[in-house]
């Protein structure tokens, strides 16, 4: 019965999903995965470091923002 309501519910919240979630999220979308983002910012960084040219960049500890959710 649980299995059930769980499809039945996840089918109706696929349908509304995109309008909840921005487009600039990188996970818990259809298609995309929480590591593309952290593959993005590797091959820009890794451009920068070929090039030889100064950037900044700030890093987020996923796994304590994740942690810290009630």
């Amino acid at each position: 019965m649980y299995k059930i309501i769980a499809k039945v519910l996840s089918l109706r919240l696929k349908k509304v999903i995109g309008k909840i979630i921005d487009v600039r999220q990188s996970a818990f979308l259809e298609g995309r995965g929480l590591l593309d983002s952290v593959l993005v910012a590797n091959k820009v960084l890794d451009e920068y470091k070929r090039k030889r040219k100064s950037c900044v960049f700030f890093k987020v500890d996923y796994e304590k923002a994740y942690d810290s959710v009630k």
